[in-house]
């Protein structure tokens, strides 16, 4: 058997709760491949998750971490038929929680060939926050006016550029922090700490918007929205101390308001991720291909050694817009 060492939480809490283990790692079965991971991000629902917040995670004990780059170190006739040779340079996401740590063994589905002369570190920024961004535009249909809740962020920008693509109205929210890295994306913004921002957001779409992407739960979102919109939710950030709850009353009136006006969607990465394999690997591709050719700029990544994981947390919590984490195992 091989040994791998995780990066784990072992209760809820600060960065003290996290610790370095070595164990035992079972070999490959059936079509599964063994990865070696060369970077793997470091994002908010992993800070989350460690603070006891995320609702995915209720218990402490697991290892971090949803998306990476690696090397494949083995193959099986599935990885063979998608194109993936032992020696690959490869990029996945999980549908659950797992990717800090220097090996993984998983089914080759989940990965798809890094494209050449895309840097593996700016890769692995990308995978769970540009998926997020694109099936957020999915469910936001097309929408001739759109919201952004959050356009310096990590989901937010690139929500922004895919946006672009096509002919619309595009208004995001910034704080007066991140206003600077917002304003590069070349779109009308407005402060969402202050008190009538909805209006203002009106004021710039010359109306109400047809569709909001909006990570935050606030109900003020859907005062800047037409009455016959679409609300897409990518997170909900609750209260301090109270997220897992918040997120769980946010997603309940979701799912309960998916007909009403405005209707309201959440997207769930983990659940595109095991139940739309085929549609999640081709949109993945597509996403590495823009950055790789210049259509996509990612985030900035700070790399920090796996070794080194309680200053990779710090360093994630006080992140500078524009920029994301990047442990290398």
């Amino acid at each position: 058997m091989t040994t791998r060492r995780v990066a784990r939480v072992s209760r809820f809490g600060d960065v003290g709760a996290m610790v370095l283990a070595d164990e035992w790692m079972r070999a490959p079965r059936g079509t599964e491949v063994e990865v070696r991971v060369t970077h793997a991000s470091l994002g908010s629902t992993d800070l989350l998750a460690r603070r006891g917040g995320y609702v995915l995670q209720p218990m402490p004990g697991f290892v971090t971490g949803y998306d990476f780059v690696g090397v494949l170190e083995s193959e099986s006739a599935v990885s063979v038929a998608l194109g993936l040779r032992a020696g690959a340079r490869v990029v996945g996401t999980l549908p659950r929680m797992g990717a800090h740590a220097t090996r993984l063994v998983l089914s080759p589905t989940f990965l798809v060939a890094l494209p050449e002369g895309l840097d593996p570190a700016v890769a692995a920024t990308l995978p769970l926050d540009a998926l997020t961004a694109s099936r957020a535009l999915a469910l936001a249909g097309p929408a001739r006016s759109l919201l952004v809740q959050g356009a310096s962020g990590a989901v937010g920008s690139l929500a922004v550029q895919l946006a672009q693509r096509v002919e619309r109205t595009i208004v995001g929210t910034a704080s007066a922090r991140s206003r600077d890295v917002a304003a590069a994306l070349g779109i009308p913004l407005v402060d969402y700490t202050k008190p009538d921002w909805p209006a203002a957001v009106r004021a710039q779409a010359g109306g109400a918007v047809e569709a909001a992407i909006d990570h935050t739960g606030s109900p003020l979102v859907r005062e800047a929205l037409a009455p016959d919109g679409i609300l897409v939710h990518t997170a909900f950030v609750g209260r301090p101390g109270h997220e897992r709850a918040d997120s769980l009353r946010g997603g309940l009136a979701a799912a309960r308001n998916r007909r009403s006006q405005p209707r309201e969607a959440v997207v769930s990465i983990p659940t595109f991720v095991l139940r739309r394999r085929p549609e999640y690997r081709r949109v993945l591709t597509g996403l590495l291909a823009d950055a790789a050719e210049g259509r996509l700029a990612a985030p900035e990544p700070v790399v920090v050694p796996l070794g080194e994981v309680w200053d990779a947390h710090r360093a994630a919590e006080a992140a500078t817009p524009g920029t994301k984490v990047v442990l290398a195992p």
